[in-house]
């Protein structure tokens, strides 16, 4: 058979064509969605992500578009899901440059004018590097598109810039290095230059006088821009126009120090020396029986003597040995120096003559009393005139005035009070106009409660090492039962002075980390509370940026998550929170390192409910330490203890490790004594005026307030205080039951809801023989109940109602707030991204009682996770907001 070719049919051959051409442009698609998953981490269901983080699952790359935690990414990837599928994982994906600054380092200083050059390192692991990009505060500065990578950046002007670089490869994949900031500081500024001219020093005044202080200020190569006044360190007024004055009015008995502050035009200050004052009662008093001074008399402390017609008062150690003469002080009222060691008390001659000041005191509401919000507080005063008559009572809060009263009895009913702390002080005028102020009254208008869930009234707080430091290491289901809060020390950044968190149970005391997460529960089940302690001695965290916050909140939030954790306590030391020049009110911080960091707690609090339980143990230098200093360590806690005060469950500085430190009395005291204890600790019970600050700081409730002392005297540098010492100082501070030392309590009732101790250590404790925890256990359970709640729950008011999202999560275009008020309050609502950063107000100022309505037009917002703070009165909420 002979055999011949048959031709295929022409459709039959186009269809062969096409088929091959649909192979081909599906495996090159394949090929294109494959993704290089190499240093992918695998998702993890307990693990916290957040816009933009990536993983690997089920081998498929994924993205995530905003914050997600539990949410699988193979079935959370769709349109308006938090996921974007990569594509499979595979070899033929393109992976990103790397980019760094290599100079000028991070906080590198120059002066305005200079050509600063910019360094970058820049590689590829599969391609080459097309250009490198360099930005100041994102605004593009120029490119470099051949190695070495720089940049001259010339005529710098003065201000703080934050430097990036951003490395492109030969597939258009780019990265951005982290910032660098840096500081270009004004040329040439010399400072300014003035002096206080009136008063002298030396100078004496009588109570109740207005004291006129006046002071020269100049600068040589600009303008001033300012005189701040100051007494005895606390703010006073300022005056921005020649000739520079102020009249302090009505000033109460006391020796002062008057000080001012020069700034110039470009922000440089001056602080020349201070003035001494005193300003003496009206009438001193007969002088009979009264020694006269003699030098050499063999004065001590508190000694009395009179000299050139007045009585003196030998001051308090280390002064006291200067009372009796020599080089170091003159005789009482004479010469210059006599103020180092003398107080004046007043003049002698049993005032006749003149006319005698009247006397007023308050009589209601006693001291240290506590109300609810909207509570109406009667106040009620006494007052008389030796030889005339009174012509009025004016009451004040807070240096404000309420009201006045000319006829006896002297009363004034203040009603629908707001939460808050408040000073009162009445003020009596006689007929012939002399006038004389009462001794202060506090007292804390406060929604009181349980702050922090199911804490108990009294708690006994300690630290468990995850290292062994020299007093022995113990598991957590091996330490004793009293205690309450058991802090875990510590988390740590993965590089000193970095942001990025990291725990990590130590492989010496746990085997395993499910052995750790075990014993965690353990103690839950116990009803025991286990925090993540942060910081620490060797822990330093440097938070210089937005990138530095979100670092620090997305990590922190991840180990609290994985290993269970009730809460965080914050126990920053070293330079990890430091105050920067002109960063001087705490209720608005400006120093990066605060900002940031109470940015990257509030982004840690938000994925958190109100159980969640937020400790901090600062040292006294940076809390109370601002009391006579603010600035670099000093007072540098307060500025976030203010952000976070209502999230606050308790506060136990450290009385140990420290120097001398002054108490509400202007009195030094040491750390290791009864005195010490007392001091300190009514200083966060009362509140305290900070230094140079405009405004006080507040007082804590009762029920945040801890006192924080070392286990042994291994355990810390110094501060060990014997227990029977404590003991005397926490029945004056919690009874109101003196044992006659040299601090006398404000509110001399004492404190009944202060919370309880804190102590490094739990491993010190055991290694000491459970001193700590066996005395201080049985001291706070025999004490009464603490009176922290209110009296009368339905007196409360429940100012904030509600604050919610009308449209569903997540959203378009459009949020839409609703915001409902019992009664009128200053508001505050702000939007942040999911880092910190402030993106929007959308209210400021008074709000009336109602419902309220806010829209935020998020059209221009990328999708994510937002938050709105809401900020009324002394309450803060926080709310989620995502936008798809």
């Amino acid at each position: 058979m002979n055999t011949f070719y048959q031709p295929k049919p022409i459709f039959l051959s186009c269809l062969w064509k096409v088929s091959i051409l649909i192979v081909l442009l599906f495996l090159i698609q394949s090929a294109q969605a494959q993704v290089n998953c190499t240093g992918l981490p695998a998702w993890s269901s307990a693990a916290v992500y957040t816009q933009g983080d990536q993983v690997q699952h089920n081998n498929t790359g994924y993205e995530a578009k905003w914050w997600t935690q539990n949410e699988d990414p193979a079935t959370h990837s769709g349109q308006w899901d938090v996921w974007i599928n990569l594509g499979a994982c595979g070899s033929g994906g393109n992976t990103p440059p790397s980019a760094s600054i290599t100079s000028p380092s991070n906080g590198a200083t120059f002066t305005a004018g200079a050509t600063i050059t910019i360094n970058a390192s820049a590689s590829d692991p599969d391609g080459t590097v097309t250009k490198v990009a360099f930005y100041q505060n994102g605004n593009l500065l120029g490119e470099d598109t051949s190695s070495p990578y720089s940049y001259s950046w010339s005529g710098v002007a003065a201000g703080n810039y934050n430097l990036t670089a951003v490395a492109t490869d030969n597939d258009n994949a780019s990265t951005t290095s982290s910032a660098v900031s840096i500081t270009v500081q004004s040329a040439g500024n010399n400072p300014p230059s003035g002096s206080i001219t009136a008063p002298s020093d030396g100078a004496t005044f009588t109570q109740g006088s207005n004291i006129a202080i006046s002071a020269s200020a100049s600068d040589a190569d600009g303008s001033v821009s300012k005189v701040e006044f100051f007494q005895n360190g606390n703010y006073l007024s300022e005056d921005t126009s020649s000739p520079y004055s102020y009249t302090w009015n009505n000033v109460s008995q006391g020796s002062y120090a008057l000080s001012i502050v020069i700034t110039d035009n470009l922000g440089a200050t001056t602080t020349p020396g201070s003035v001494s004052i005193t300003v003496q009662s009206s009438t001193g008093g007969d002088c009979n029986g009264i020694p006269q001074y003699t030098e050499g008399g063999g004065y001590n402390a508190g000694s009395e003597v009179q000299n050139v017609g007045s009585v003196y008062q030998c001051k308090e150690w280390p002064y006291s040995g200067w009372c009796n003469g020599g080089a170091q002080a003159y005789a009482p009222g004479t010469g210059t120096n006599w103020q180092d060691a003398w107080n004046l008390i007043g003049q002698c001659g049993g005032g006749t003559g003149g006319n005698d000041s009247p006397t007023v005191n308050i009589t209601s509401p006693s001291n240290g009393s506590t109300f609810t919000p909207g509570s109406t507080i009667n106040l009620t005063a006494s007052a008389s005139d030796p030889d005339g008559s009174v012509a009025k009572v004016e009451f004040f809060q807070n240096g404000n005035l309420l009201v006045e009263d000319t006829s006896s009895p002297y009363t004034y009913s203040w009603v629908n009070v707001s939460a808050g702390s408040y000073t009162l002080t009445a003020k009596v005028t006689d007929n012939e106009g002399a006038s004389t102020t009462s001794t202060q009254v506090y007292i804390s208008v406060t929604s009181g409660g349980n702050p922090s869930g199911d804490l108990p009234d009294r708690v006994l707080v300690g630290y468990w090492h995850n290292f062994d430091n020299g007093s022995g290491v113990v598991k957590l289901r091996d330490i004793s039962n009293k205690w309450d809060v058991i802090n875990i020390a510590f988390a740590e950044p993965t590089v000193q002075g970095g942001s990025s968190m990291s725990f990590v149970p130590d492989n010496s005391i746990y085997s395993t980390t499910q052995e750790f997460k075990n014993d965690v529960a353990l103690l839950q089940s116990q009803g025991k509370k286990v925090l993540i302690s942060i910081g620490g001695a060797n822990g330093t965290i440097h938070l210089e940026n937005a990138t530095h916050a979100q670092n620090f909140s997305s990590t922190m939030t991840s180990i609290i998550n994985e290993y269970g954790f009730d809460g965080l306590d914050i126990d920053l030391e070293g330079s990890s929170l430091s105050l920067g020049a002109g960063d001087n009110d705490f209720r608005f911080p400006t120093s990066p390192r605060v900002v940031n960091f109470i940015n990257g707690m509030e982004a840690v609090l938000a994925n958190f409910g109100s159980d969640f339980v937020l400790t901090a143990a600062p040292e006294t230098a940076y809390v109370q330490g601002g009391y006579s200093t603010y600035g670099g360590i000093y007072g540098a806690y307060l500025p976030v203890l203010y952000a976070l005060k209502d999230r606050m469950a308790l506060i136990h500085v450290q009385h140990y490790n420290t120097g001398c430190m002054l108490g509400l009395d202007n009195q030094c005291y040491s750390q290791g004594t009864a005195d010490f204890q007392v001091a300190m600790g009514e200083m966060l019970l009362r509140g305290f005026s900070v230094a140079g600050n405009p405004t006080s700081f507040p007082a804590f409730r009762e029920d945040q307030v801890a006192i924080g002392l070392p286990a042994s005297p291994s355990a810390a540098g110094g501060g060990y205080t014997n227990p029977n010492t404590v003991k005397t100082a926490l029945d004056y501070l919690i009874k109101g039951i003196s044992y006659g030392g040299n601090y006398t309590l404000i509110n001399g009732n004492g404190y009944s809801g202060f919370r309880g101790m804190m102590t490094w250590s739990i491993n010190w404790d055991i290694n000491y023989g459970y001193e700590f925890s066996n005395n201080y256990r049985a001291y706070l359970d025999a004490l009464p109940a603490a009176r922290w709640t209110p009296e009368s729950p339905t007196q409360t008011p429940e100012v904030l109602e509600e604050v919610f999202i009308s449209a569903p999560n997540p959203f378009s275009d459009w949020a839409t707030i609703t915001v409902t008020l019992n009664e009128a309050q200053e508001t505050s609502l702000v939007i942040y991204n999911q880092v910190g950063q402030q993106i929007g107000t959308l209210h400021h100022g008074t709000l009336q009682k109602g419902t309220h309505t806010f829209e935020w037009d998020t059209r221009s917002a990328n999708p994510g996770l937002y938050f709105a703070r809401m900020i009324q009165g002394e309450q803060t909420r926080i709310i989620k907001l995502i936008k798809k």
